[in-house]
Parts: structure tokens; C-alpha cells; sequence
């Protein structure tokens, strides 16, 4: 009955820590704001570059080496265009995206996976760096997500494989809500 206990009592001390989330929206010039749900311990580095569009670094502690970094970067179509809603073009935009970096990942093959958000497609894979020298953050995770004329695209950089902030990180891009700018 011990181990039963233990295991219910781990259960809901991880539900309570992902339960810990804080709706944060970030900004993108002439377009709205993105909305998302971010675990509550993390620190995010909101940035516009000199084309306009927004990116965010988000970070598990601010000591190094960090545990988990993850970066997105928020893309519109223009308005009446949504090449990024069509499932095949952000599928070839995640392949290619593998791709590129196959040559330098330990697996034999890196596998395109589906997720589901609300209104639209998500797609990743994941890779170890072959030779990632010791404190850097071997395992990579990285994607892209659409609904609509928003996209958001994604790299995830973990020092454990496996680690439980890549779900957290995907859960946080699934809760992306988009919200017009104002007139």
C-alpha cells in the first residue's frame, strides 16, 4: 500500500506543479498579442528583431548551465493569406527543419510527429547532438505549430532526455490564443 501512496502522492505534486501557470501575452507589432499559459516558474526574455517580428526565450533558472531552454518565434501571414493553416506546408516546414540537421544528430533517422492544438497543426521531432560537449544541453526539440494566419515555431534544448518541460512546453504552445490588435 506504500508504493500506492507514494505514487498517488507523486501524481498530484506533478498536477499541482503543472497546474502552476501563468497567462502571459506578448506583443507583435501591428498585429495583436499572442496569449499563452506559462508554467509559472519559468522566465521568458520577450525580444522584436529589427524586421518586426517577436521572438521569446523561455528558461527554467537563470543560473548556467541551464536544465531546460526553449526560444519561439511568432510569425502572421498577411492578411487573406494562411499558407501556414495547410498541414502539409508547416509538415515540409518541420522536415526540412530535420533536415538540416540530421547530419550532426546521434539518431539514424529523425521522426516528424503530429500534435494536436485547437484550430490548426503542430509538428515536431527530436534529436540528440552527437557531439555536445559535457554541461551543454544534448537533446533538441523542435517545431512548429499553426492555426489560422498565426505560426509559432520552436526549439527546445534539454540537458536530460526525457525531460518533463518539453510536455510542459508543448502544453504551453497548445494553449496559444490570438488576439487582435485593438482599433
Amino acid at each position: 500500500m506504500t508504493r500506492l501512496g507514494a505514487a498517488l502522492a507523486a501524481i498530484l505534486v506533478a498536477a499541482h506543479a503543472f497546474a502552476q501557470e501563468d497567462a502571459r501575452s506578448y506583443r507583435v507589432p501591428g498585429r495583436g498579442t499572442v496569449t499563452m499559459s506559462v508554467p509559472a516558474a519559468w522566465y521568458d526574455e520577450p525580444r522584436t528583431g529589427p524586421s518586426g517580428i517577436p521572438s521569446v526565450r523561455f528558461f527554467d533558472r537563470l543560473e548556467n548551465p541551464k536544465g531546460f531552454d526553449m526560444s519561439v518565434t511568432i510569425v502572421w501571414a498577411p492578411p487573406g493569406a494562411s499558407p501556414y493553416a495547410h498541414r502539409g506546408a508547416l509538415h515540409g516546414l518541420v522536415k526540412q527543419a530535420a533536415d538540416d540537421l540530421a547530419a550532426g544528430a546521434a539518431e539514424p533517422a529523425l521522426q516528424i510527429q503530429e500534435f494536436a492544438i485547437e484550430n490548426g497543426a503542430g509538428f515536431l521531432f527530436q534529436a540528440t547532438a552527437k557531439n555536445a560537449k559535457p554541461g551543454e544541453p544534448a537533446h533538441l526539440t523542435r517545431g512548429a505549430i499553426a492555426s489560422g494566419d498565426l505560426m509559432i515555431t520552436f526549439t527546445i534544448l534539454t540537458a536530460e532526455r526525457g525531460d518533463p518541460a518539453v510536455a510542459q512546453a508543448i502544453r504551453m504552445l497548445q494553449s496559444a490564443r490570438r488576439a487582435p490588435e485593438a482599433p
